[in-house]
């Protein structure tokens, strides 16, 4: 099943690069509902890179554990707007993540979140949790842009 979540986001596509190469805002979009917490010491220090797998441990509300789920960046286009990631989890053996945005405005951002969930028979569930964990994001993203 596919999620597809737009919005538009008050930044230049350059501030939005610049906030989306850090691991950390992934933190900050994700908070409360889940929480990331990387396996290996420093791994959400850098900027994410192209071909590394990224370990982490999941969790509901910050608290609850689901399990492990990793990310592998694919795709980092900065010519077309593009980051593709192929992540699995125990929920979720497959969700592959793909964000795309170009300027709507000056000073506006269309924003795109596409998600592709396989996860045998919890697809559905999986599915609507995604619906709403997607549109928290894009409200966190919002609040993060503008610097609340």
């Amino acid at each position: 099943m596919i999620v597809r979540i737009t919005t538009h986001l008050p930044c230049t596509e350059n501030e939005l690069w610049a906030r989306l190469a850090q691991p950390r805002s992934l933190q900050y979009v994700a908070a409360p509902i889940l929480g990331f917490r990387a396996e290996h010491p420093g791994a959400f220090e850098q900027p994410w890179e192209v071909g590394r797998s990224y370990a982490l441990k999941l969790y509901l509300l910050n608290v609850i554990p689901l399990g492990r789920h990793v990310i592998e960046l694919e795709q980092l286009d900065r010519e077309a707007n593009t980051i593709v990631s192929r992540e699995r989890g125990l929920m979720a053996p497959v969700w592959n993540h793909r964000i795309t945005f170009e300027q709507s405005a000056p000073g506006e951002v269309r924003y795109t979140d596409e998600i592709e969930i396989k996860a045998g028979l919890l697809t559905p569930v999986v599915w609507l949790f995604a619906q709403f964990f997607y549109r928290h994001r894009q409200r966190r993203w919002k609040r993060l842009l503008l610097g609340a």
